[in-house]
Order: C-alpha cells, then sequence, then structure tokens
C-alpha cells in the first residue's frame, strides 16, 4: 500500500504499532487451550505464580486478574478453543510509560483492553479497561503528562511517554489517534485524518436555555433573544383571545413553550388582577422543567405562579378536596404494564361519566321508597346538577317540606346518599375492580385484551387496601439490612399518577369542579401544560376543566416527541374529538429555532412514517452530524472523555448531554468517564439538573423538554434503538435536545433507524471503523 505524503515519524509509528499487533497476535495464538489440557492450566498457573513473586507492587492486580481469568478457563468445559483475550481485537489503546524501577529508569507498554492477557517475560501486557488499577493513566493522563497514581497501596509516579488509541477491526490495525495526530488505513494506504473532525466545536451558547443563574439574581441577558425569536405567527397566537382552550403545536426546538409562558405573562400584564400569578398554573412534564420555569417567569416580570409536575399537583389537590387521601401516599413505581395502559385510556372518559350518573340512578328507588313520589320528582328534576350540588338542592327542599323533614327514613336515605355518592375512592375501587363491567365498556378497542383487564383488577384491588400499620414496629427498625424500608415496593393505599387523574376527574363529575367533601374548591384563571402529549386524555379533560368557565388554557406539545406510546392519544384532532371540548387547534409552528438543519433532517427521517406531513423550516445550519462507531465501549468511553475534556478547555461555559436509551447504559459510560477525571461530569438520574455548564449524563426519559449545546447519544444501536414506534419517538427526543451538534455512539452494529448514508460514513465524520 502506498503512503505517499507521511512524515518518517508516522511512518514509523504505523510499523511499531503493526509490530505490537503481531507481537500479541502471536501470543494468544500460543495460548489457546483445549478443556481437556488441564494440565497446561496447571502450569501456566504456577508460571503467573512465579511472575507474581518476581515482579513489582503494580503488576499484581494484573497478574491475579490473569490467573482468576485462567482458572474460569480450566473450569470451562464446555468450550473446544478459548482465548485469553479476542485476537480479532485484542486491545484498543497503547500506553508508553517512563518509571523508576530499582533506582534505574523503566520504559514499559501497556495495552488496553476488554479481556486482561499478561506475559510478563514477553513484554506483553493487556489489562481489562473496566477494573484494572492502571488503566486509570490512559483515561486521566495525556501524552507528556506526569502522573502520580497509587498501585496496590503504593505510591508510583511517572511519565506517559506514548498515549494512543487504536481502532483493530478483524486482526486489522485500521486507525491510530495520538495526541493532535490521526492516521487512517484505506484502500489507498495510510493517510493523515484531519482531527478537527472529530471534536466538538463551535456550539457554545447555541442553546437558548440560560443557565439558571442568569435567571431571576439579575436581569437575565438573554430574555431579549428570547423575546425576539417570536415572530408575527407566534406574537399572534400569544395575544389573541384570552378565552377558551387553545393548542399550540410543533417540532422539537420551535418555540412551544416560549410562546405558552409569554402568554402567560401577557394575560397578566393585559388583567393583573383577573390573571394575578396566585390564580395561574403551569404544569411541566418533569422537576427539571418545572425548576426552570419557576425561575423564567419571574424574568418576564410574573412573579408567584404555581409551577408544578401534574403529579405533585394532583397529590397536593386530592389532600386539600378529599380528606380521606391524606393518609395515602404517591407512588412513582407504575402498574403492571396492562393496568397502566388501560389507566390512560380513552374510554375511561366516558366510563367514569356514565359511573357517576349510575350511582345516582341506583337512589331513584331509595328516595320514591323512603319520600313518595315527592321526594323523587324533586331528585330526579335536578338530573342535570352534578350530584353534590343535586344532594344539596334536594336536602333544601326536603327542609322546605313540613311533610318530610323531620322524617327519619328520608334524613337516613339522604345521609346514605352523602356517604356513598360522596366518596370518591368508593366510585373509584368499585369501578376499577368490577371485571365484567370493565369489559363491556373496553370492548369497543378491539386491541385490549382479557389480561390486561385482570391486571387493572388486581392493581387497583392492591392499591384499594389501607397502607400497613407500621406504627407497632420502632422506626429504626422499619429499614431492612439491605437498607429499604420494609414497605419498598408496596402499593397498598398508594397511588399512581394515574390514579390521582382518574379520581380528580370524578370529583369533577361529582361537584362540578374541582371540589370535594372538604368544601373547598379551585378554580384557575389560567392554565398551562407543556408537553401535553405525555399526558393522558383524561389527565388533560382533569386540567381543562381545572380553569374558571371560559377561561384560558394553553396546552403544548408534539405527538412526534411521545415518551410513551400508552398516553391514549396520537393526534391532537382525536383528543379534542375524546375530550369533548371546543379548541383553538392552531396551525403547527413553522420554524425550528433550537437544533440546526443537519440535526432536524436525521431526527425527521428516524420518525419515519410518524414524521408530521410538513416538516418545520430550519433556521440556520451547523455541524454535521457524526455516527462514531468502536469495537469496544472502553474505546468510546476514552474517546467522549478525551473530547469532553477539550472542549472544556476551548469552550468552558458549553453545555453537553450524553445521552443513553436506558440508565444501565447511562451507569456503563458514567463508571468509565468518572474514572477518567471528566470535569464538571454530572449523573443524572432522577431530574437534579443543574443548567450550569458542564456535561450531563443521563437516559431519554429525564431530558424531556431541555436543550443543550452538543448531544452525544450513547450507544445509538440496533439493540437499545431498534426498529419500533417507541424507538423512533426516544431517539427523536433524544436528537433533538441538540442546538449545535449531534454525535452518535455505537460499540455495536448501528440502529437501523439511521440512514444508510450515515452508517456507510458519507460526508460524516467516524470514529471507529467497524462494519
Amino acid at each position: 500500500m502506498s503512503e505517499d505524503g507521511l512524515t518518517p515519524d508516522e511512518l514509523a509509528l504505523i510499523a511499531e504499532e503493526e509490530a505490537v499487533l503481531r507481537q500479541v497476535q502471536r501470543r494468544l495464538a500460543e495460548h489457546v487451550v483445549a478443556p481437556s489440557a488441564r494440565s497446561d492450566f496447571d502450569r501456566e498457573l504456577v508460571n503467573l505464580r512465579d511472575q507474581l513473586a518476581e515482579s513489582r507492587a503494580e503488576d499484581h492486580a494484573m497478574l491475579v486478574e490473569h490467573m482468576t481469568r485462567l482458572a474460569a478457563l480450566r473450569r470451562a468445559q464446555d468450550r473446544d478453543v478459548a482465548f485469553p483475550a479476542d485476537p480479532q481485537n485484542p486491545y484498543f489503546a497503547h500506553l508508553r510509560l517512563q518509571d523508576r524501577h530499582e533506582g534505574a529508569v523503566r520504559v514499559r507498554d501497556v495495552l488496553i483492553g476488554r479481556r486482561a492477557f499478561i506475559d510478563t517475560r514477553q513484554g506483553v501486557q493487556v489489562v481489562d479497561w473496566r477494573n484494572s488499577p492502571i488503566s486509570r493513566i490512559y483515561y486521566c493522563y495525556a501524552e507528556g503528562d506526569d502522573y502520580e497514581e497509587r498501585f496496590g497501596g503504593d505510591a508510583q509516579s511517572g511519565v506517559v511517554l506514548a498515549r494512543r488509541t487504536l481502532t483493530i477491526s478483524r486482526g486489522e490495525l485500521l486507525r491510530i489517534r495520538a495526541a493532535e495526530r490521526s492516521l487512517v488505513r484505506t484502500a489507498a494506504g495510510w493517510v493523515r485524518e484531519d482531527v478537527a473532525r472529530h471534536q466538538l466545536a463551535g456550539g457554545q451558547g447555541a442553546a437558548l436555555r440560560a443557565p439558571l443563574d442568569q435567571l431571576g439574581g439579575r436581569p437575565d441577558t438573554r430574555l431579549p433573544e428570547i423575546t425576539a425569536l417570536i415572530d408575527p405567527e407566534q406574537f399572534r397566537i400569544m395575544t389573541q383571545d384570552r378565552s377558551g382552550i387553545v393548542i399550540i403545536r410543533g417540532g422539537a426546538g420551535t418555540g412551544k413553550t416560549t410562546i405558552a409562558l409569554h402568554r402567560a405573562a401577557w394575560l397578566h400584564f393585559q388583567d393583573p388582577r383577573k390573571f394575578a400569578a396566585k390564580k395561574m398554573l403551569v404544569i411541566t412534564p418533569g422537576e427539571a422543567l418545572r425548576r426552570y420555569v419557576s425561575r423564567v417567569l419571574p424574568a418576564l416580570d410574573v412573579h408567584g405562579v404555581s409551577v408544578r409536575t401534574f403529579a405533585d399537583w394532583a397529590m397536593r389537590v386530592l389532600k386539600r378536596l378529599v380528606p380521606s387521601a391524606r393518609h395515602r401516599q404517591f407512588t412513582d413505581d407504575e402498574a403492571a404494564m396492562g393496568a397502566r395502559r388501560l389507566k390512560r385510556h380513552p374510554v375511561l372518559i366516558g366510563l367514569l361519566e356514565d359511573t357517576v350518573r349510575a350511582e345516582a340512578r341506583a337512589f331513584d328507588d331509595i328516595f320514591s321508597e323512603a319520600g313518595g313520589r315527592g321526594l323523587l320528582d324533586a331528585w330526579v328534576r335536578r338530573r342535570n346538577l352534578p350530584v353534590a350540588q343535586r344532594l344539596e338542592a334536594v336536602t333544601r327542599w326536603v327542609d322546605s317540606e313540613p311533610a318530610l323533614r323531620d322524617g327519619v327514613r328520608v334524613r337516613r336515605a339522604l345521609e346514605r346518599a352523602r356517604e356513598e355518592l360522596l366518596d370518591p375512592f368508593e366510585t373509584w375501587a368499585t369501578l376499577l375492580t368490577d371485571r365484567d363491567r370493565l369489559g363491556a365498556a373496553f370492548a369497543a378497542d378491539p386491541s385490549v385484551v382479557g389480561w390486561e383487564l385482570d391486571s387493572l383488577v388486581e392493581a387497583i384491588s392492591t392499591q384499594a387496601d389501607d397502607p400497613e400499620d407500621l406504627s407497632h414496629i420502632d422506626a429504626d427498625r422499619r429499614v431492612g439490612i439491605d437498607g429499604l424500608h420494609v414497605n419498598e415496593g408496596a402499593r397498598q393505599g398508594r397511588l399512581d399518577a394515574d390514579d390521582l387523574a382518574i379520581l380528580l376527574r370524578i370529583c369533577q363529575l361529582k361537584w362540578g369542579g374541582l371540589g370535594g367533601p372538604s368544601g373547598h374548591r379551585i378554580a384557575y384563571s389560567h392554565l398551562v401544560v407543556d408537553e401535553a402529549q405525555d399526558l393522558s386524555p383524561l389527565t388533560l379533560k382533569v386540567l381543562c376543566e381545572a380553569v374558571q368557565p371560559g377561561g384560558p388554557v394553553t396546552l403544548a406539545g408534539d405527538t412526534a416527541q411521545r415518551l410513551s406510546l400508552e398516553t391514549g392519544f396520537d393526534d391532537w384532532e382525536a383528543l379534542v374529538k375524546s375530550l369533548k371540548i371546543k379548541a383553538n387547534l392552531l396551525p403547527p409552528l413553522a420554524i425550528s429555532y433550537r437544533s440546526t438543519r443537519q440535526v432536524m433532517e436525521l431526527a425527521r427521517h428516524v420518525l419515519g412514517p410518524l414524521a408530521p406531513d410538513e416538516a418545520p423550516r430550519d433556521a440556520r445550519d451547523g455541524a454535521p452530524v457524526s455516527l462514531l462507531r468502536f469495537d469496544e465501549v472502553g474505546e468510546a468511553v476514552a474517546f467522549v472523555a478525551d473530547a469532553l475534556k477539550a472542549l472544556r478547555m476551548r469552550e468552558p461555559v458549553a453545555t453537553v448531554a450524553l445521552v443513553a436509551r436506558s440508565p444501565e447504559v447511562a451507569e456503563l459510560y458514567w463508571d468509565g468517564l468518572r474514572r477518567a477525571d471528566v470535569p464538571a461530569l454530572r449523573r443524572i438520574r432522577h431530574q437534579e439538573f443543574e443548567f450550569s455548564p458542564g456535561a450531563d449524563l443521563t437516559d431519554v426519559f429525564q431530558i424531556k423538554g431541555l436543550e443543550y449545546d452538543y448531544v452525544i447519544v450513547l450507544e445509538a444501536t440496533a439493540e437499545h434503538w431498534p426498529t419500533t414506534l417507541e424507538a423512533r419517538h426516544l431517539l427523536h427526543v433524544a436528537m433533538t435536545r441538540a442546538a449545535h451538534q449531534l454525535w452518535l455512539l455505537c460499540a455495536k452494529a448501528p440502529s437501523p433507524l439511521l440512514p444508510a448514508a450515515l452508517i456507510e460514513g458519507e460526508g460524516v465524520a467516524t470514529g471507529g471503523a467497524s462494519d
């Protein structure tokens, strides 16, 4: 192969690394073992034991690890051939260290891979990147750095003479990255690669959302920029007729949340008495966005607005309205899949209405028997009133009738009606454990199957029980040796967000608004719901009727960004129909302000058949999307660690999101990046975002509604993002958090949701070279 244009140093580097690879592969071939050759294992273990006695303390951990692996191989009788490491990809990094040994300067080479393989007599040391102490030097130090670490309890110091990241695939060396140099093997030979293609750069400050420390404490320098992004159409939406329900639609980054919050500020400015801050409510999808909005509204000169997640707001309201709810606790552990889907199903809207009416009709005969035709007529004539108001009206009528007001049977009938008809929990538990009635109601949806109905009945039967009384157990004995409370995971007496929505809807149907047995009533002058597509139709029905009659409601959302396919609706027209509401369904916002054209084109491709008919216009160009492919997660961790450290030096206030599909993948990268001492790295598990410069490592379910200068999707592979509707939605959400630059990392086969041109590397930066 031709290597024209490379310097003698670069050619020597290639020759050296290829020689090291051949040496390791030869030694691995000599260590091929057959399960029957127990004596070979024994000899090798004895050999390693002797090396352990002769080696330095910092090598002990590596040798012990290798002995452990050989002992395991010795026991593995079900394999014909086993290698201590994979000859096709034995390592992904090469360190050359200089230190002092027995008073003399020593230079040694250490290779970093997925499996350890130690042969100190032949000078071969491959250590496991996940647990070998010496691998920390690779992740934490650059070429030329002095290092000081502790190995085997002893402090060791030296110099990193060389630090190289390698791509080896199918037994062949394909790429070498060393310091500011990158060499890659092509069909024509080795060539020099542009290192800048593997950098995060130029995006500092691209995300519109300001860090929290820029809001509230001093004038927000970012606010004029946000206001300037409201185009004439958005301004018309924000300032139109204040009555009724307005639905703001638009793709990721089109300004839905901005418009919704500015509409609340505009209403408050126009009529500060009617739209007082304490009379308005903003519902956000998570705690992170709640904290952010709580700081943005004061920057818009609106102070004191209640900003809540739905679950937090609903639990507070339910306990205020229904005294019997006060001993119950909220659980964020979702119900079993079948129960969860049915709790969110739009059929429940009509079923609850029918149930409340049927409960009231059951008292026709009771009132007729207790007070004759007169009491029955008084009850039936008021059937259009909510049942609580109906009972009050009938009670007043009875008090005005001398023949009835002192009747014991009449008073008992009224008292019984109040006890049975005005208990939301009784209605909730009775209806949702009635298998036959549920089956009849859900028969209209052929996708609902029997096991889902059984799951719902079982779930509610458990939740309807009172929580276990632990008063006889000392507080310090309520936690087990595993650190968990004895009631951990128990659902008795606990309510999830879907239960709260059902119970509040029952209250609305019985009291004609948000009322309850406590006598309190709640009604807002204006209500904003952000990311409304992730709430069930029943939940949105509750919120839309939590305002004063005719009061404005602003719903903002994008069905393409659904985090759950169980919300019960996938288009806004169907939602409006199922809620039986009059709503101003505005045209989708046309311009995407957050993400670049490159990001939005890819995000739209990922949606596939779920993409809206008309794509938002992209406001600007940006960096190309990069698919970075590696043969091992450890190599990907090292690459990302280097990139984040370099970015921190160049752009100290840049924001980065590292987004995984699952918490497990996030933890894998967190363990590696934490060992690499990446500065300003935060692991976000429960919405504890700080909105400050640095890198947040989290999963896609945590990051909804937020935006960053840079986004790195971790393991954008077929395993984690298959061709499913849910994966399309979630990958779309992850990608569209990026304001400037997007990277996709793969240590296995890329997701089939990605376009073929990206997978094949046409016009994009690629990391490794696995196919």
